[in-house]
C-alpha cells in the first residue's frame, strides 16, 4: 500500500466516523423528542377514546392516547366493575381498549383513565354525567376512619399493659411509672343525700 492509499484510507475512515457520530446524534435527538411530551396535546377531560396498552404494572396499565405522545394510567380499580388483583391477567400489551379521561394533573403529566366507565364493546360512555368519574381516588391515599375516645378507653397496650392507648402510641420507658387514660367525666350515678340533710330527716318523719 503506497502513501496515497494509506492517507486516503485514513481520510475515509475519519469521514465515516464523523458520519456515524452525526447519525447517532440525530437518532438520540429524535428519541428525546418522542419522549419529551411537554408540548404534546393534552386530551380533553371526560373524553372517550380507543387506545393501545403500552405497558402493564402491578397497580395498573399505561395506555397510549391517540393524536398525542402522552400516556394515561388506568388504575386497576378502574379496569372493571369487578375486583382486579393482577392487571396482567386482565389485559395484555398492544391490546386496544376504550378509556375515558377522568383526571388531568400536573399540566398533563399525570392523566388518569377509566375503563369501567366505558362499554368495552361499543365505546359508549356509561357515565355521561361524570358522577362516577369524579369519585375516582386511584392516585389518592384513603383516609383513616376517626377513632373515638371510647375505643381508646377499652384498649389495653401490649407494650406496657396500661389502658387507654395502643402500642404504636405508647411512650412508656421500662423502669418508669406508667399512666393510663382516664375519662374526663365519671359515669353518672344516683346521688344520695348527706347523712344530716333535710331531705333525709323529712323521710324519717
Amino acid at each position: 500500500m503506497d502513501n496515497s492509499s494509506r492517507y486516503k484510507y485514513r481520510y475515509d475512515d475519519g469521514q465515516s466516523y464523523k458520519r456515524r457520530s452525526y447519525d447517532d446524534y440525530e437518532a438520540r435527538s429524535e428519541k428525546r423528542k418522542r419522549y419529551d411530551d411537554s408540548d404534546a396535546p393534552i386530551p380533553k377531560l371526560y373524553s372517550v377514546f380507543s387506545g393501545e396498552v403500552a405497558s402493564l404494572q402491578p397497580y395498573g396499565a399505561f395506555i397510549k392516547i391517540p393524536n398525542t405522545t402522552r400516556h394515561g394510567l388506568v388504575h386497576k380499580s378502574q379496569m372493571s366493575k369487578g375486583r382486579i388483583d393482577d392487571p396482567s391477567e386482565f389485559l395484555s400489551v398492544r391490546e386496544r381498549v376504550w378509556c375515558k379521561v377522568i383526571s388531568i394533573e400536573e399540566e398533563g403529566r399525570r392523566i388518569a383513565l377509566s375503563m369501567r366507565c366505558v362499554n368495552q364493546s361499543t365505546g359508549e360512555d356509561e357515565d355521561p354525567n361524570n358522577i362516577k368519574s369524579t369519585r375516582f381516588d386511584g392516585y389518592k391515599k384513603s383516609s383513616r376512619e376517626p377513632i373515638h375516645l371510647g375505643a381508646y378507653l377499652d384498649t389495653t397496650c401490649r407494650k406496657c399493659g396500661g389502658k387507654g392507648h395502643m402500642a404504636q402510641d405508647c411512650f412508656h420507658t421500662r423502669g418508669q411509672r406508667g399512666y393510663e387514660l382516664v375519662p374526663e367525666h365519671e359515669p353518672d350515678s344516683p346521688q344520695t343525700p348527706p347523712p344530716h340533710s333535710p331531705l333525709r330527716e323529712k323521710k324519717h318523719k
